[in-house]
């Protein structure tokens, strides 16, 4: 079974065979991590992207990962926290879906060392317990067939509240 790996740093500067990476519905150069992403890859990672078709919410894209220490970029669109409002179980069941649709992504295409940031929980507003329980259960069910999934958080805040559900629900 794979290591699930929570850890805090700069997810640009970790090695693997993909980076998902949280995505704009048509691949174009969003906020946050997207805009690092974008800056690094530059004008080839454009034009991969503009060749793909669009991407709704929660599902996954593959583009190479031009000027990152990974091989391949997993594009998914996260959905947007509703404040636990009456559309809630549908941005949660969305969420899901990011972590589903880039595991079944890496699996097609042999990729066994993955990492992934807090999906959702950056500029779509995602609380990082809420965020965590939802990533750590699909994690959890799907590590066998990966060798290594790292999820890294951007502070020692998040990757407490991370590991904190993780030895709630989780028993890590």
């Amino acid at each position: 079974m794979a290591k699930i790996e929570l850890t805090c740093g700069d997810i640009l500067a970790l090695r693997g065979d993909a980076l998902v990476c949280p995505a704009h519905k048509h691949l174009i150069c969003g906020r946050g991590l997207s805009a690092q992403v974008y800056e690094r890859g530059g004008a080839a990672l454009a034009a991969a992207c503009d060749l793909q078709p669009e991407c709704a919410v929660g599902e996954a894209r593959i583009t190479r990962a031009y000027g990152l220490p990974v091989k391949f970029l997993l594009h998914t669109v996260t959905p947007q926290w509703s404040s636990g409002d009456q559309w809630g179980a549908q941005s949660l069941v969305q969420l899901r879906r990011c972590y589903e649709s880039a595991l079944a992504l890496a699996r097609q295409k042999g990729l066994k060392r993955l990492l992934f940031p807090a999906l959702g929980a950056g500029t779509n507003r995602f609380p990082h317990t809420i965020a965590a329980h939802q990533a750590l259960e699909v994690l959890h069910a799907q590590a066998g067939d990966f060798d290594k999934l790292t999820v890294c958080l951007h502070t020692p805040t998040a990757l407490g509240d991370w590991r904190r559900v993780e030895k709630r629900f989780f028993g890590a």
